[in-house]
């Protein structure tokens, strides 16, 4: 399928140093496979390649994990850490009575803790299908509605809001820049912007998914450097910054308060950044061939994948490429995923194994590997086959 080329998000050069191609199984039909590359002027990680905007709305719209129900998103320590770290952000800045909005909401985690801190006058959207009623049922806010980042400024008082949440959005945005641009120019003068993003400075950091940072979804790399790059074209410098270090498997956050600032202007020749992907890159081609090697000295006659992400949206064109046969099942804790197809493999629910007597099942992912595994391993008669 045709790819749609990108200039740069921070400072607009067209010209890119190409990195990685991260090639991906077709979801449900919608091929989300991109280039990483940085930009030759200003060294900025990002995708450079991407499918259309529509497969990307297709995509959250029905088949992303972040409407999924409480017991299967459940309240991680890791999310519980960023809703901390947001409100401590927040605290100094902004009044008891402000009105906050959250862009990208999922649930409304996020909302529950700014309630828990005081904060009452909040609003949310999220393009997924089932975020109002799961912001209900998880944590009774009736404030969530779906909708995508271009309809809020139809949906909700922009201009009258203090301060708006942007947190684990802007690495997910086919158009970042007029996105932004088209936030910036509907949002009250005196609004701040809140901001969370995986930290690139950290994705290397041990213990790390191999290419984790490449998901279906994440796009833009950024690092302090280059967030902050990115919101000066738009006339924002920062008020308070930090990176929080989440639990081992997942990658830290920068987290950054932003506000207009008329006396910032981006440099016309903006130095270049330095991020360490291609040493991130590096490594994490180590680690997929040595996944790939335990497949296939696995003696199983026939295979089954538990889990159908990212990890396995990269893994499965690699082993069909390399002959393997033996692979007859998929499946995944995600209802929204259930009936679709990754690539040749129909996703089923973990119930369906009980019609695989004899397939080893293989757990195609990293941070759950050991829930998945201890969890098939009381469940099911199957061998199971850890990568890592």
């Amino acid at each position: 399928m045709n790819r749609d080329t990108r200039h740069c998000p921070v400072c607009g050069c067209d010209q890119t140093v190409p990195l990685y191609m991260n090639t991906l199984a077709a979801l449900d039909g919608l091929d989300m496979s991109y280039r990483v590359a940085h930009c030759a002027a200003c060294g900025f990680a990002f995708a450079d390649q991407l499918a259309s905007p529509a497969t990307y709305a297709a995509y959250y719209r029905s088949l992303s994990k972040y409407d999924i129900a409480p017991s299967a998103a459940g309240l991680s320590p890791a999310n519980c850490l960023r809703s901390d770290a947001a409100v401590a952000l927040l605290r100094p800045h902004t009044r008891p009575d402000a009105r906050i909005a959250d862009l990208g909401c999922g649930s409304g985690m996020l909302l529950d803790a700014l309630r828990a801190a005081g904060w009452s006058r909040l609003a949310g959207i999220d393009p997924a299908p089932g975020a109002p009623e799961q912001a209900r049922q998880q944590f009774q806010l009736d404030c969530v509605q779906c909708a995508t980042l271009d309809q809020a400024p139809w949906l909700l008082d922009l201009p009258a809001m203090d301060v708006i949440c942007v947190t684990g959005v802007l690495e997910h945005l086919p158009r970042l820049r007029d996105d932004l641009a088209a936030l910036t120019e509907a949002i009250g003068h005196g609004t701040h912007i809140l901001v969370e993003v995986p930290a690139i400075e950290r994705f290397a950091n041990q213990p790390f998914e191999p290419y984790g940072e490449f998901s279906l979804e994440h796009i833009q790399y950024f690092s302090s450097e280059s967030l902050m790059k990115l919101f000066a074209t738009f006339g924002f410098s920062v008020l308070s910054s930090t990176l929080v270090d989440l639990p081992p498997g997942y990658c830290d956050s920068r987290f950054a308060l932003f506000a207009r600032d008329p006396a910032v202007a981006m440099p016309t020749a903006p130095a270049a950044i330095t991020d360490g992907i291609e040493g991130y890159i590096a490594r994490s081609e180590t680690m997929i061939q040595t996944a790939i090697a335990r497949i296939t000295a696995c003696p199983a006659k026939s295979l089954v994948i538990y889990g159908a992400g990212s990890h396995t949206a990269r893994l499965l064109p690699r082993l069909l490429e390399s002959g393997e046969t033996r692979l007859v099942g998929l499946v995944d804790g995600n209802p929204n995923l259930h009936g679709k197809h990754l690539g040749p493999l129909r996703i089923e629910a973990p119930a369906a194994l009980g019609r695989y007597p004899e397939a080893t099942i293989v757990v195609s992912a990293f941070r759950t590997q050991q829930a998945i595994s201890d969890l098939l391993r009381t469940s099911s008669p199957n061998p199971v086959l850890t990568l890592y």
